[in-house]
């Protein structure tokens, strides 16, 4: 690693870090002077009056990257120039919040990474020579492909991808943003990033899904009486939420932290569970046999507001309904679902039985059936506590422990992110948890809830509206961890593809995304790549045409989705884009300009918005454009706090929980065959390449977590200054005894490798990570590594029911180097 990508810059050392950081906070002049060089040049353009003399203005704004923050801030700007953010209040102030990379927003807007003016490629793919051109090239040279190959070889030739760089409605991505019209109008193939896909598919059968997921709002946090923190590390990923968790704690709540690594959450738990990794599925499994052992089942919640009572069709492993039984249904009227009647002994509907049967197989007008609990009590007996100890690797006392803790000591909640996502069996382990919150009934009240809270805003935001303008369709959608084939094949399933072109936005794939040298290999075939975003980022430089967009701040947009609180924020626009960079909208409406579709951009940035926020479900939340311009945030979820599933009334096709999955269907159909027994009750299996008992694992003993750190969100903030002086090089975490076996200390280089590539970095010994697992942080760039990429180990391998990215199933080999 050359000088410049090894050391701190010279110029700033921590006490002038410290010194600039607060000036920043106070005078603009001082920031025009700064220490950091060239990474504000922009601000010393001009000299300025001292901060006694100067006009401050404040705007509205959020920081909307995917760190699930959503902070609102203040933007102050002086002389037309960005000099500071601050934490905003919110009208809850419990969700008063800013982190350090929100800080650090005046250095993301002048930093010498920053894209300036449209540029072509000069010379090979990934090479760095660029010629400048206008936004006129730019634009008809990308519609000109864009339209050129669909005229050719199909709609499907031409694909967009965007994944979660900036979340809003205007010139981000989410819930109804402009380019899903964009796509939608024009027919564009719609390639998915596939990742965070297996929660999804996990929870949602089972739970199904509400505008806050399926989580309670952080606020409910103080109401439980047990807290499991399971596959999540809020510390690092989600810290402005982590007070919640103390808060809870001091109100006397038992907290118990599942994860392969000590985070520092567990330092503050009353609980650590060292759980095997990807062994997720079946500890939940062992502690439903517990609750089933002690009667620990909360029965009255299981008959009213779960399908454990619906009986299930031997013949074909559907509910048993009316028309099942020879029962006419008019048009129109429901087919209603059958449960036994405990105490007529006779059949009946699930809406009139009071007193359900939990267990029995019944034979009713021939029909051969068993209640859906009884199959799960079938299921579950496969997996005992002590054989669930053995295949997550702790003891059984622990998981008898923790179970007692979570169904006794209730209200309990099951806290989740993304930790057990990232493996192959990834939504099995989901699946499982959500059951074992349906057994004991932590779900629908204050303090008990299973699963990741995130704002959706689904109940009101105008999708039909702004997504599918002039009764368009949803454009067809395929994961980018399939390309390769599709490329290959011509063929998504039955359906023809022959894609020539992409279009990257809020994405920065080749960095971020799983086995960057497949992904390298679909980017060299493609005929044409357009990539638009902020600073040139490792997909960047492998773009045909580069378009440079405007930083969050210097675009009016709205911004809700996917923030860990309960508001909608208002973005205003505190300065005008710099450079020759253009919003993302206005990109949009140039597109559709060329490309044919113009009429679904005929609209102003202020009616897109009223059209976003223009439905009946926004004026009950008294949610209207006028009145978010005048306060900048409104509460956007129903209820103070809001509570998931209220009552018992679960967003599934029964409006109940479910333990057993009637019809699974994974999430992106191309007509694979998988095991449909197998995916509709909880299961258990290791994962794909990361377990000890793959005979893999004899030539690469270790797996591999990304640990999702603080200072960056995936791979934004790489190029901030203040935040490589406080992370100046990426580092791998490993256990005191392997690092032993390796002579590795604090400080050495070493080499993680497999049979897709390698990287080499640093190491830390660190007591803290399991022995056969290291820790690596998520979010780097190429040049960042001294040899190498974190992304060459992983693999773009996926389950065949869920179209995900398993960033943690991987095994390589440790060597110094």
């Amino acid at each position: 690693m050359n000088q410049e990508k090894n050391s701190l810059n010279p110029n700033l050392s921590r006490r002038t870090f410290l010194k600039a950081s607060g000036a920043t906070a106070v005078t603009a002049g001082v920031v025009a002077a700064n220490p950091w060089g060239t990474a504000m040049t922009a601000l010393a353009d001009e000299e300025q009056t001292s901060a006694a003399g100067e006009e401050e203005q404040i705007f509205s704004g959020a920081c909307r990257g995917n760190c699930a923050g959503g902070c609102f801030l203040n933007i102050h700007v002086r002389n037309g120039k960005v000099v500071r953010t601050s934490a905003r209040e919110m009208p809850n102030p419990e969700y008063n919040r800013i982190c350090v990379k929100g800080l650090t927003h005046v250095q993301r807007i002048y930093s010498k990474e920053r894209l300036k003016y449209p540029m072509k490629r000069a010379g090979e793919r990934g090479e760095g020579k660029w010629e400048r051109i206008t936004w006129d090239e730019a634009i008809s040279t990308i519609a000109q492909k864009w339209k050129g190959y669909q005229d050719e070889f199909g709609k499907y030739a031409f694909g967009v991808m965007w994944s979660s760089g900036s979340y809003a409605a205007l010139s981000g991505v989410g819930i109804g943003s402009a380019i899903n019209r964009l796509q939608n109008a024009n027919g564009a193939l719609n390639i998915t990033a596939a990742v965070d896909m297996a929660r999804g598919q996990g929870t949602k059968p089972a739970l199904g899904q509400g505008t806050f997921v399926t989580a309670n709002e952080p606020a409910d946090l103080k109401n439980a009486k047990t807290i499991f923190c399971w596959g999540a590390n809020p510390v690092g990923a989600q810290q402005q939420s982590t007070h919640f968790f103390l808060e809870a704690r001091e109100k006397g709540a038992k907290i118990v932290v599942i994860d392969p690594n000590f985070n520092a959450l567990a330092a503050k738990a009353d609980i650590f569970v060292p759980v095997r990794p990807g062994s997720d599925a079946a500890l939940a499994l062992g502690m439903m046999n517990i609750v089933v052992r002690e009667n620990w089942v909360d029965e009255p919640f299981l008959k009213k507001s779960t399908g454990a009572p619906f009986l299930v069709k031997e013949s074909d492993g559907k509910f048993l309904r009316q028309s099942d039984l020879g029962i006419h249904i008019p048009e129109g009227a429901k087919d209603e679902l059958i449960v036994w009647n405990q105490d007529s002994d006779t059949y009946g509907t699930a809406d009139t039985v009071s007193n359900p049967a939990l267990r029995g197989s019944y034979t009713i007008n021939g029909v051969k059936v068993t209640t859906a609990y009884d199959l799960l009590l079938e299921r579950i007996a496969e997996y005992p506590p002590k054989k669930a100890a053995e295949i997550c690797n702790i003891p059984v006392a622990q998981i008898e422990e923790i179970t007692e803790l979570y169904a006794t000591n209730k209200p309990s909640a099951i806290y989740e992110f993304f930790g057990i996502d990232h493996y192959v069996n990834g939504h099995y382990g989901y699946f499982a948890m959500a059951i074992l919150a349906i057994l004991t009934g932590n779900l629908g009240k204050p303090g008990a809830f299973c699963g990741m809270g995130e704002n959706l805003a689904t109940d009101w935001i105008n999708m039909a509206g702004t997504m599918f303008p002039n009764g368009a369709k949803p454009s067809l959608s395929v994961p980018v961890n399939m390309l390769t084939e599709i490329l290959e094949t011509k063929m998504y399933g039955k359906t023809p593809i022959d894609l020539k072109g992409i279009y990257f936005t809020h994405v920065n794939q080749i960095g971020n995304g799983a086995e960057r040298k497949a992904t390298l290999e679909v980017m060299k075939k493609l005929d044409f790549i357009a990539v638009a975003d902020l600073n040139m980022n490792e997909t960047a430089q492998y773009a045909d045409i580069l378009l440079p967009v405007a930083h969050w701040f210097e675009v009016d947009d709205v911004f809700v989705n996917y923030s860990t609180h309960p508001y909608v924020i208002l973005q205003e626009k505190a300065i005008e884009p710099l450079y020759e960079c253009k919003s993302d909208f206005e990109i949009y409406q140039l597109l559709a300009e060329k490309l044919g579709c113009s009429d679904a951009f005929a609209m102003d940035e202020e009616d897109y918005m009223r059209l976003w926020m223009d439905t009946d479900g926004a004026r009950k939340l008294g949610i209207t454009l006028e009145k978010l311009k005048e306060e900048k945030i409104l509460r956007a979820l129903p209820g103070d706090p809001y509570i998931y599933a209220e009552g018992g009334a679960f967003a599934t096709p029964t409006g109940r929980a479910q333990l057993y999955n009637e019809a699974p269907a994974p999430n992106n159909n191309y007509d694979q065959v998988f095991d449909l027994a197998k995916e509709r009750l909880p299961h258990f299996e290791p994962p794909l390449e990361a377990w000890h008992e793959n005979p893999l694992h004899a030539k690469y003993p270790f797996s591999v977590i990304q640990d999702k750190g603080r200072w960056r969100t995936h791979s934004q903030w790489w190029d901030v200054p203040m935040l490589k002086e406080l992370s100046p090089e990426p580092f791998v975490k490993i256990n005191p005894a392997d690092a032993a076996a390796r002579n590795v200390k604090t400080g050495d280089i070493i080499k993680l490798y497999n049979d897709r590539g390698y990287v080499k970095i640093k190491a830390i010994v660190d007591r803290g990570i399991q022995p056969g697992v290291l820790s690596l942080p998520k979010g780097r760039e190429k040049q960042e590594f001294i040899e190498g990429h974190y992304q060459d180990l992983t693999s773009r391998v996926m389950n065949i029911v869920c179209a995900n990215s398993a960033f943690f199933d991987v095994l390589v080999q440790v060597e110094k180097a």
